[in-house]
């Protein structure tokens, strides 16, 4: 494992563990085209990227902490509501990850990571991934979760916001 893996796994675990989730939306986990994600457990629960040739992406989110387990959201159920949610977003974007982006915002008065459609666009109640702790600024923990990711970055901003190009994100997984 190079030591840009080992990096980005550290940070992505550290981030993950500040990571309750908001609200549960039912998804269906099929992408047509490209990439889906998946749910696995290894060491730690891990959101990975999966070809359909079934080539795996190294890790795009480690969920290691317990600290929200008993509020009812475990590594496990964390872990498999927010890859439903991402897969969720791929088929609702015509099953492709190009064109969806990653952003931060506040629903409910909290701190929220979503996906969107265009770079426009911002986090309401139907587009939530997860959610932050309350302290959390979400542009802050969304440019260091994903600029940890490759060599470039696949965040952008428009109008003072990041957004993070799902497609370049994936591609540096692998």
């Amino acid at each position: 494992m190079s030591i840009k893996s080992v990096f980005r796994l550290a940070f992505a675990g550290l981030v993950a563990a500040q990571v309750p989730m908001l609200s549960v939306q039912p998804a269906s986990a099929q992408s047509t085209n490209l990439q889906a994600f998946e749910c696995r457990q290894d060491d730690y629960y891990v959101t990975v990227a999966v070809r359909k040739n079934g080539t795996v992406s190294d890790p795009m989110i480690v969920w290691t902490t317990e600290e929200f387990s008993e509020a009812g959201f475990p590594p496990a159920k964390r872990c498999a509501e927010v890859t439903s949610r991402l897969n969720s977003a791929i088929a609702q974007n015509s099953g492709t990850l190009n064109g969806l982006y990653l952003t931060a915002g506040r629903v409910n008065g909290l701190p929220v990571i979503c996906s969107v459609n265009n770079t426009r666009a911002g986090c309401n109640g139907n587009n939530v991934l997860f959610t932050l702790k309350r302290e959390n600024n979400p542009n802050t923990v969304l440019e260091k979760l994903f600029s940890a990711s490759g060599t470039g970055t696949p965040i952008q901003q428009s109008g003072g916001q990041n957004y993070v190009d799902l497609s370049k994100l994936v591609n540096q997984l692998f």
